[in-house]
């Protein structure tokens, strides 16, 4: 995949009337932390309460007459899911959304609220997408992948642009990285705009394939646990890997402890709600990784079941 600039504001255009360009907040604490500007990319704030919606219908705007006829078809753990489901309804094209046994219940249920068919295949993201090709064979359905889509990572790449054009002076972008598409997206159109810009992806530990592939130059198999940081959870591909070693200048990875301190300190600073998945630069920048400069940070996503909102909320600060 080749993906410029052009594809990003062509993208911002296609999008612009079914997306919430969201605000760019700062916050003082991070800040005092990292010695220089923070600002939150409130994400979570978007359409079906997270970034996905962008490049879910950036790919559905392109599809043929025949292809919407047909239907269009995703794996997803939750977030693209529902935004392929929001996406298509407002396109009027039908919608499969295949779903692991184990997504948020809080998840499954937005995207059936949406209109959308949903098969729970497998115990995880990965079984989910194994399990796609034999559903489109079956339905003659379009997949609409949630990363490695050239038309996805444009869509997801408005962040980065609305980032780049917010009139603040930035050096340091933090991103949260589970396939790649948000990071590589943003990352072109941020490098394009502000010159010296530094962009990075940051993962799990209990899942960081893209950590263990940048430093060695080349997609490597890792091992995944659980996280809470559901929507970030599982593999990537190689032509991912490649437009990451390209476009970023780094990925690293913070624990699952560091990401439920990150959200609780966004519900207790600003009464965010935020998924474990959004809070993942907000912990690197809590933790003192986050390399120095005025920040940046994707606060990707809020859509994480109550209950386990509520038990978060209630563990001690370590």
């Amino acid at each position: 995949m080749e993906i410029a600039l052009t594809d990003v504001l062509a993208a911002r255009q296609r999008i612009a009337g079914g997306v919430w360009p969201t605000p760019l907040l700062p916050d003082a604490g991070l800040a005092e932390r990292q010695g220089a500007g923070v600002w939150l990319k409130l994400e979570c704030w978007q359409r079906t309460g997270s970034f996905k919606v962008r490049g879910a219908i950036n790919a559905i705007a392109q599809l043929g007459d025949d292809a919407r006829r047909r239907g269009v078809l995703a794996a997803s753990a939750g977030n693209h899911a529902q935004g392929v489901a929001l996406a298509a309804r407002e396109a009027g094209v039908s919608a499969l959304l295949v779903m692991p046994r184990t997504a948020s219940r809080v998840k499954v249920e937005a995207v059936r609220r949406l209109g959308a068919q949903v098969r729970l295949i497998g115990e995880d993201y990965d079984a989910a997408e194994a399990a796609c090709p034999a559903v489109a064979a079956e339905t003659g359905r379009t997949v609409v992948h949630p990363f490695a889509d050239g038309a996805v990572i444009a869509g997801q790449g408005t962040v980065g642009l609305e980032i780049a054009l917010a009139q603040q002076a930035i050096d340091v972008v933090l991103i949260p990285m589970g396939g790649g598409g948000l990071a590589v997206g943003s990352a072109i159109a941020l490098k394009a705009l502000l010159p010296g810009v530094r962009v990075y992806g940051v993962q799990t530990e209990t899942s960081a394939p893209f950590v263990a592939s940048y430093h060695a130059g080349r997609h490597v198999p890792v091992t995944f646990e659980p996280s809470i940081a559901d929507g970030l959870h599982g593999d990537t591909t190689d032509e991912m890997v490649d437009l990451a070693l390209r476009h970023l200048d780094g990925v690293f990875a913070v624990s699952e402890a560091a990401v439920r301190r990150a959200m609780r300190y966004l519900y207790r600073e600003q009464r965010i709600v935020v998924e474990g998945s959004g809070a993942v630069g907000v912990a690197a920048v809590l933790e003192g990784m986050a390399p120095p400069g005025r920040t940046a940070i994707v606060v990707s996503g809020r859509n994480i079941a109550p209950e386990l909102f509520l038990t978060v909320l209630e563990e001690v600060d370590a």
